[in-house]
């Protein structure tokens, strides 16, 4: 089986819909299927309004960044996800990724933002995407997505719209060259 945990999906050029010119980070990958973030689609809700809509009390004059929420995938679209830094903190619905990331969906993740008690680096989304047992592997082997191992400045730090180029160049691949040809596993 492929150790797909922790690693970044690219999207094959010809891949539409949905998922056309994604970047997925995979949370979960076993026997039983594979989960996962699409981490380069920014939604128009920010964190500070979702914090907002979440009703959450504005302590200490927190602040926030810009970041905006992103559309994590077509499944469980009115659920949060947040993919984080590793943190002191135990949250009540986490996940280790890596050594180093975690994957919480409880709320109590969020009520740390913009405090001392907030993770490091944060990615929130809304939804996610998942494949049951050997799908995702057969659709690498039909050339649907490429793996490339993850990284955190991508993850976290660079812009939205930059993130398909900067995971494509991982592997070496000029992103207009990627996307007028057809390149895959052999």
């Amino acid at each position: 089986m492929m150790d797909l945990q922790g690693q970044f999906l690219i999207a094959m050029p010809h891949l539409d819909d949905y998922f056309h010119r994604t970047v997925v980070f995979i949370c979960e990958h076993n026997e039983q299927g594979s989960m996962g973030i699409v981490i380069n689609q920014p939604t128009d809700l920010s964190i500070a309004e979702l914090y907002s809509k979440l009703n959450f009390m504005m302590k200490n004059d927190r602040t926030f960044d810009d970041a905006m929420v992103v559309a994590g995938g077509p499944v469980h679209m009115e659920r949060g996800f947040i993919v984080h830094k590793k943190t002191a903190n135990d949250f009540q619905h986490s996940y280790k990724i890596t050594d180093e990331l975690s994957l919480t969906t409880s709320a109590d993740v969020v009520d740390t933002f913009g405090s001392l008690q907030a993770p490091e680096k944060y990615l929130v989304a809304l939804g996610c995407s998942s494949w049951g047992a050997g799908q995702l592997e057969q659709e690498i082997m039909d050339n649907t997505w490429l793996v490339v191992p993850s990284d955190e400045s991508i993850l976290f730090d660079a812009p939205y719209e930059e993130r398909y180029l900067a995971a494509s160049q991982l592997l070496g691949i000029n992103s207009h060259n990627f996307a007028c040809a057809q390149v895959g596993h052999s």
